[in-house]
Parts: structure tokens; sequence; C-alpha cells
């Protein structure tokens, strides 16, 4: 069904197929990448991290998380209602 059969190793790898795919758009591909890649400093600098730069992410960036939802329930429609049409042409 998809044309990568390889299996994604991170969640870089996931955004990068999604992408390809054409599921998620380039500019919703790069802001989650970088949601990634600032989730991985959390998780190894958390100490050190700001809250005032944690919050202001928070306030600002969770659009981002809407239209990766969006998308993703957008492609699941395409799909089943693609595979409905298939069935009632048959």
């Amino acid at each position: 069904r998809f044309k990568n059969k390889k299996k994604p190793e991170t969640f870089t790898d996931i955004i990068t197929i999604l992408t390809r795919l054409e599921i998620i758009n380039d500019e919703l591909g790069t802001q989650l990448t970088k949601m990634v890649r600032f989730r991985n400093l959390l998780g190894h600098f958390y100490l050190e991290i700001d809250n005032e730069i944690i919050y202001n992410i928070l306030q600002n960036n969770l659009k981002d998380f809407i239209s990766f939802k969006e998308a993703i329930l957008r492609k699941f429609k395409e799909d089943l209602l693609g595979g409905l049409d298939n069935e009632n042409s048959t």
C-alpha cells in the first residue's frame, strides 16, 4: 500500500515519511521536526531549560499539533471514502 516499506526508526523518520507521502506538507513537517528535536533537548537537559521558553512554545505553537491532527484525519477520511467508492463501483 505504501511505497516506503522501510520501518521508521525515529520520530523524525515518521515525519519524513508523512511528508514524502504528502500526508503533511513541507512546512508542517519542518515544524514537527523542530518539535521532536526540542523534545529530545528536554529529555537531556531538562534542568537547564528556561520555563518561560517552554510556556511561550506551548502558547504559540499548539496550532502545529492541530494542523497535524487535521492532516492525519483528512488522510484517514480519504482512504475510508476511497475504499467505499471502490466497493460501490464493483
